[in-house]
């Protein structure tokens, strides 16, 4: 078991360290005291970049129907618990309540698929595109509003983002021919996303302050903790066994996704508290995941 956790350790590593690398970028560059146009990055990936690489990646996927059924409800499931168990957290500690958003909606694309992948092969990927699926229409639609304030969802449906998840899973599911060039420029422009993502949330995380790290360090090693208690909580509930229920663990402990920190900005949220919680829980990723997959898999 030890061989094992020590190559997850490197293979989870390797993922990691390019977004590391980027954010480093955005850390020097506001540093060095360049300006940098957060929201004008951030209504361009939102509107833009981020619609394309959905899109792509639901239209080109290899997922199987028989991945989804008891999987999708699973996955509903996770949201629905983590939701609520870190809302009363959240308000218990007199804290902006909406941010459990932050806290349910981890990396489950960028770094849960890999991983997925590497732990059980194809199907381990099948599983966990079912998994990112649901988190995906969930965050665009409910997510939204919850971090708008709105509790009419109209503003959320017209998000170009929800529509290229549906799009996307309509082509993919219903086997919709599209244009070599349409789906060429779907996957040039959604490149954009990662990196412009990584090195905004380095030029957030610059202006954090030493004093707040003990309260990030805090908040994360609590929301990595109700992150692993509800996905073997709700395997065990629905009696997922061997692939399906290491993926649905893995992926609801995925750390948080860079993505809630352009959310956090778009909706005036503590881009800084939640920037904060991206850093961290990816770093601890690093050590926790692999041991995870090590009793996972033995």
């Amino acid at each position: 078991m030890f061989t094992l956790v020590f190559q997850l350790f490197f293979e989870i590593l390797s993922i990691l360290a390019p977004a590391a690398i980027l954010a480093c970028i955005g850390v020097v560059w506001a540093k060095k005291g360049i300006d940098f146009p957060i929201p004008f990055v951030t209504t361009l990936v939102i509107n833009v970049g981020m619609p394309a690489l959905l899109f792509h990646t639901l239209a080109t996927s290899t997922v199987e129907l028989s991945a989804l059924g008891t999987m999708v409800l699973a996955t509903l499931a996770v949201h629905s618990v983590f939701t609520v168990v870190s809302v009363l957290i959240l308000r218990a500690a007199s804290k902006d309540w909406r941010l459990c958003i932050a806290h349910v909606c981890g990396n489950t694309g960028n770094l849960g698929l890999p991983v997925c992948f590497f732990a059980y092969g194809e199907a381990g990927l099948a599983y966990a595109m079912a998994f990112f699926s649901v988190q995906c229409l969930l965050l665009f639609s409910v997510g939204e509003a919850v971090l708008s304030g709105n509790t009419s969802l109209k503003p959320a449906l017209k998000s170009p983002i929800l529509h290229a998840v549906w799009l996307g899973t309509a082509v993919r599911y219903f086997d919709i021919p599209m244009p070599e060039f349409a789906m060429d420029t779907a996957s040039l422009v959604g490149q954009l996303v990662i990196p412009i993502m990584l090195i905004t949330l380095g030029v957030s995380l610059s202006n954090m302050s030493a004093q707040s790290l003990p309260a990030t360090l805090r908040w994360s090693f609590v929301r990595t903790g109700i992150a692993l208690a509800v996905g073997f909580g709700i395997a065990t509930l629905f009696g997922l066994e061997g692939v399906a229920r290491g993926v649905l663990i893995i992926e609801t402990a995925a750390p948080v996704a860079v993505f809630n920190f352009l959310m956090a900005i778009r909706h005036n949220r503590d881009s800084v508290e939640v920037s904060g919680l991206i850093l961290v829980t990816h770093l601890s990723a690093i050590f926790y995941l692999p041991i995870l997959l090590g009793v996972l898999l033995s």
